[in-house]
């Protein structure tokens, strides 16, 4: 006998959230230099939303911004500093500088460092920032000479850590027939 499932539409949508962390490798930072953690919204922006002048405005629909954190830490792993983007628009782009001033173990002429880039991280229940959508990044991390402004080393090579989150409910409860 064939068994039928059906979606029974009594519990109230809830968006699904993914979060996903990606981490640079490790990097040497010494005095004049600054490292600099960018990040690339990659979620592109349709053509009836970048031309809202020749679309009706019922039809134009901007893809769902995200949510990211730019993060440095050292060789242990202690954190070194932080900031939250919230509202990240696709097509955009953010960074995040860490000079070498303001890495507490000055004493060492050489430190190193790494960044971690978290898209839609867990945001403290007293957030306001809207509710995000998933977006795709592009991160890099680059180190420049302070007074000439050069950069000394460039990578886009970044490895996802951890699991990806994923919370949220789906719009009913299948049951078995």
């Amino acid at each position: 006998m064939a068994q039928v499932v059906t979606l029974v539409p009594s519990l109230p949508a809830i968006p699904t959230l993914f979060s996903q962390s990606f981490t640079t490798g490790m990097a040497g930072l010494t005095s004049n230099q600054t490292a600099r953690l960018n990040v690339l919204n990659l979620n592109t922006v349709s053509a009836a939303v970048a031309n809202v002048n020749t679309v009706p405005a019922a039809t134009a629909t901007a893809p769902a911004n995200c949510n990211v954190q730019l993060q440095f830490f050292d060789a242990k792993n202690n954190s070194l500093g932080q900031t939250l983007v919230t509202n990240f628009a696709p097509g955009t782009a953010t960074s995040f500088d860490l000079p070498r001033t303001a890495v507490a173990s000055a004493t060492e002429a050489r430190v190193e460092i790494r960044g971690v880039v978290t898209v839609n991280p867990a945001l403290p229940t007293t957030s306001s920032a809207p509710t995000p959508g998933y977006c795709s990044v592009k991160t890099t991390l680059e180190i420049f000479d302070d007074t000439s402004g050069s950069t000394v080393v460039l990578t886009s090579d970044t490895t996802p850590t951890g699991i990806v989150t994923l919370s949220g409910i789906l719009t009913g409860i299948a049951t078995a027939q």
